[in-house]
């Protein structure tokens, strides 16, 4: 579908010399004859834009763009009178508190800072144990009991656990055995502290069936491994002798993260890259490919509002990501380097988005796995109600929040639905690049990325934000409209998997997209300024940008 099809724009422009000191002034006259129509203004000019709209109503948005690592500067002046719009403020209070989900806890993220410099000496390793310890692994049997360390020292914190299930099954990189151990003071029984929220066996049973089982495209260890690879091979001490050596057992620790008792949000689970380490490096390793799961939200079955074991079960799906973007990008292609946190935690998002239906999760989107829509309006479920309240955060810059995981999630989902979809998450693990330029590879690779930069990506992905709200094909033609809603699943077979992507609407959650006056773009980051609604006639609006700002305009 030709994108000449959705849009017509006169423009006009009229170069004055010497205006606006190093700025360009410049005039436009934008006719709008169809909807919707997306015509880019500048970037570090002054710009009197008027705009012919017809007798047709239309709502006017501005996106700014900023694809640079510093803020930018700008102002929006409309001639015209309307009813004065409200910036968006620091929306928090209404957000819903039980989908509060944090994937990673801050200690793991600060340990997997040190991962380069320990495995190549470049500063001295504190965490090597003052005792020589021996760590017996992958020799148990159900109903064996073990110490478990949690932190990065053997000095730290530490659980004893029982192993309660085990299971070996045949998968497309040989036989991998799971074990399933649960803290004692977890574990139903007379010696569970966490009252009315205690893992019993039917709960353990269930997540090894999810996690792995025999058959093939079937569980979240086929699905994963499908685009990434496997987890762990033997490459991984050739090439790096501080790792633990080949092995093929995964681990899942269910315990109380943290010992906060908390049921209904907070850090579920995690990969913690201490583990695959030999214990002569880090004293707190357990030597184990493994997860960190936790047992008290696990055993919420209260679903009233959550279902948590669902929300697992997608944990899984993120964290297992984690696990093998360590050994196939950080130890075997990067030189045991760290893929930029807020790329890595990108690809787990976008994971859970695609195998959610198959998991038979919610997912991202919140929205019923079985639903391809958008879902309906007031949706308090998912990660965009925390997109959608500061949508104007830096998609690059890190900090841990709620807010970062959604950022992160929508600029995933919108790759993968408009750049060729489980295969680009692929491509951005399987190159040795760490930052935006890993991307930017898997992104040149496809038909729709040619020549393009991540600029233009930032500005495409702020285009299918605002129009999200418009059914329209996905992954078509490079010259199509960027797109998150086809109103349906759209289909994405990889390797040996089909994958379902269910269309998106950002103005389906509450809050709805928040908008603000964009005086100051943050680095890497949309911004999204809504001129009016209903608007018709002539109408004319001043835009000043900064040279790191680009300015689309959106009529819908």
């Amino acid at each position: 579908m030709n994108l000449r099809k959705y849009i017509y724009i006169a423009v006009s422009l009229l170069i004055l010399n010497g205006c606006g000191g190093d700025k360009e002034y410049i005039n436009k006259n934008i006719t709008i004859s169809q909807a919707p129509t997306v015509a880019t203004l500048g970037k570090h000019q002054h710009i009197h834009t008027t705009i012919n709209i017809g007798n047709s109503p239309k709502t006017l948005y501005l996106i700014m763009t900023n694809d640079s690592n510093m803020q930018t500067h700008n102002s929006v002046q409309k001639n015209f009178k309307l009813s004065k719009q409200n910036p968006s403020k620091q929306y928090n209070k209404s957000l819903p508190q039980t989908n509060g989900i944090i994937r990673t806890p801050d200690y793991v993220k600060e340990f997997e800072k040190q991962v380069a410099d320990i495995l190549h000496q470049k500063s001295q390793n504190n965490l090597k144990p003052q005792n020589k310890i021996t760590i017996q692994q992958n020799q148990s049997s159900v109903g064996d009991s073990k110490i478990f360390y949690l932190d990065a020292t053997s000095s730290g914190a530490t659980t004893t656990a029982t192993l309660k299930k085990q299971i070996t099954v045949s998968t497309n990189f040989g036989n991998k055995t799971l074990e399933v151990w649960v803290s004692d003071d977890a574990f139903a029984g007379s010696g569970c502290t966490k009252g009315n929220y205690c893992v019993d066996q039917t709960m353990v049973d269930n997540l090894a069936d999810k996690f792995l089982k025999s058959g093939s495209d079937n569980d979240i260890y086929d699905w994963d491994t499908n685009i990434y690879g496997q987890e762990w091979g033997a490459d991984a001490q050739a090439k790096e002798s501080k790792l633990i050596g080949a092995n093929n057992h995964i681990t899942i620790l269910l315990t109380d993260i943290n010992n906060d008792d908390r049921t209904d949000g907070g850090v579920v689970g995690y990969f913690y890259a201490k583990d695959n380490f030999r214990s002569s490096e880090i004293s707190g390793s357990n030597q184990r490919i493994m997860f960190y799961i936790d047992s008290v939200m696990y055993a919420n079955t209260d679903h009233s509002e959550h279902d948590w074991q669902k929300e697992i079960y997608s944990t899984l799906a993120h964290e297992f990501q984690h696990m093998i973007h360590f050994y196939q990008k950080s130890v075997l292609l990067a030189n045991g380097n760290m893929t930029d946190t807020w790329i890595n935690e990108m690809i787990s998002e976008t994971t859970e988005d695609i195998v959610a239906t198959k998991i038979g999760s919610d997912g991202p989107r919140g929205v019923e796995p079985d639903d391809g829509s958008a879902g309906v309006a007031d949706n308090k479920n998912g990660r965009y109600t925390f997109f959608d309240a500061l949508p104007y955060i830096s998609l690059t810059q890190w900090h841990n929040s709620l807010y970062n995981y959604s950022q992160v999630s929508s600029f995933g989902t919108f790759l993968v639905r408009n750049y060729g979809g489980a295969k680009l998450l692929h491509d951005i693990m399987h190159n040795p690049l760490l930052h935006e330029d890993a991307v930017m590879d898997a992104v040149h690779k496809t038909a729709q990325g040619e020549g393009k930069t991540f600029g233009d990506i930032l500005r495409e992905w702020a285009i299918a934000v605002a129009l999200s709200d418009t059914q329209r094909p996905m992954m078509q033609a490079k010259t199509d409209l960027p797109s998150y809603n086809s109103g349906d699943f759209i289909y994405n077979t990889y390797n040996n998997s089909t994958y379902k992507l269910g269309s998106i609407n950002f103005f389906n959650y509450t809050p709805s997209l928040q908008f603000s006056d964009c005086h100051i773009v943050n680095p890497n980051s949309n911004c999204y300024y809504k001129i009016g609604s209903n608007l018709t006639g002539n109408i004319t609006i001043d835009i000043d940008l900064d040279k790191n700002t680009t300015a689309t305009l959106i009529a819908k």
